[in-house]
């Protein structure tokens, strides 16, 4: 269904200070970091993130102007009786909810998240509260959380490699462990209703005529992830360490250290002119919702690490149309299975998401679920990444969500 613009119901968010952050141990010896916005006797909800961010993704501080109100997704949640667990895969979060992975391992993917880092967190919530949690996940969250729920583990054969496999046994028994799902922005198969190729060449006249103002396809993800000669710099590097970008706590902003007859001014502009160049990079993202003081009060807060494994697995994913394994031989193509899932699950998709494109995903993906009991929210001027961050998000997404996760918490 297409979602209009229902009112939010007002809930007072809770203090993000009571927030508490819990260590979770993986079969393989990572720790996983989850923040933690407890609730006595709330029916627990998971949060998983997307590429290149941690747990405050979910969290950010709350924002209020003259134009618009922002809150989380976090303290709403919390503000309706949910207990919130929002976890960090491992690698993120650093310095204060770091997620640490084996001792000297340098590199992973995104098959550890899925069969490391998730199953250790669900089973563990799932034992200390003693109740069946909802899981959501966001853009790589959702690919993640799909996987898992196909039945995904690792096994290590005779000579001692790791390789994944799905098994149908352990899908059923971690979907009955769960009371629903909830898929957000998800790029069901890593690709888009039309492509810049044309087998295997570019198609220059293509890409020029149409990359901006087409807003269904998304031409540079294409063309860098046939780039191989990007992966030898990225596997020397070990990544991006995009959580660089995060400001030093307690450090005060740039204007506040000015005159202080300069300094509101000062703020001003550099809000107005942060403001210019999310407005100018809608034409090539499709979101139009962002807004300056949250980007700055907060969403500098949940920057993370671009792991070079999960970054390589993502190109491998784009090349081949589907997700992918990238651990041993032979690779399962994890989205061939998805009529797997049958436990109760909601869909969010924007008309303007040019990472999951709306209609591939409904086909893709929610088409084939098995779930008696599923719903595609639709939400046509939303993109990629507003959900939870932009304000209008707050208004339009969150009351539909909401209901949906308090009718599956009775």
């Amino acid at each position: 269904m297409t979602v209009d613009s229902p009112s939010l119901e007002r809930a007072s968010p809770a203090d993000p200070a009571a927030a508490t952050v819990v260590h979770i141990p993986t079969p393989d010896g990572a720790r996983i970091a989850v923040k933690r916005r407890p609730v006595a006797g709330g029916v627990p909800v998971i949060l998983a993130h997307g590429l290149g961010a941690n747990a405050d993704q979910w969290d950010l501080p709350d924002v209020r102007t003259a134009d618009y109100q922002y809150c989380s997704f976090a303290s709403q949640l919390q503000a309706h009786g949910f207990d919130v667990w929002m976890l960090n895969v491992r690698g993120c979060g650093w310095p204060s909810m770091h997620s640490e992975p084996p001792i000297g391992q340098r590199d992973w993917n995104v098959d550890h998240y899925v069969t490391c880092d998730l199953p250790a967190v669900i089973d563990y919530v799932a034992r200390v509260t003693g109740e069946r949690p909802l899981v959501a996940g966001q853009s790589m969250g959702a690919v993640m959380l799909g996987a898992y729920l196909v039945g995904a583990v690792r096994e290590r054969d005779a000579s001692g490699a790791d390789h994944i496999v799905l098994s149908e046994p352990v899908a059923a028994a971690r979907q009955a462990a769960l009371r629903g799902s909830v898929f957000i922005e998800m790029p069901a198969v890593l690709k888009w209703p039309a492509s810049v190729y044309d087998g295997s060449r570019l198609d220059w006249r293509r890409l020029f005529s149409r990359w901006v103002r087409d807003t269904q396809n998304n031409y540079p993800f294409e063309m860098l992830s046939r780039a191989l000669w990007l992966e030898r710099p990225l596997a020397a590097t070990g990544g991006i360490p995009m959580e660089r970008l995060r400001p030093k706590p307690g450090r005060p902003d740039w204007w506040q250290r000015l005159p202080s007859a300069w300094q509101e001014r000062s703020r001003g502009f550099y809000m107005g002119a942060m403001q210019r160049v999310l407005d100018l990079s809608s034409s090539v993202t499709g979101a139009r919702h962002h807004r300056a003081a949250v980007v700055h009060r907060g969403r500098r807060l949940m920057a993370d690490r671009l792991q070079a494994g999960v970054l390589r697995q993502f190109a491998k994913c784009i090349r081949s149309a589907a997700f992918v394994s990238d651990t041993g031989a032979p690779d399962v193509v994890y989205s061939d299975h998805y009529e797997r899932i049958a436990l109760p699950t909601l869909c969010i998709a924007g008309g303007r998401d040019r990472i999951a494109n709306a209609g591939v995903t409904n086909a893709m993906f929610f088409q084939r679920i098995r779930s008696a009991d599923k719903e595609f929210l639709l939400f046509e001027d939303l993109a990629h990444g507003e959900f939870g961050v932009a304000p209008v998000t707050c208004e339009r997404a969150y009351p539909p969500v909401l209901a949906w996760l308090r009718a599956r918490a009775q």
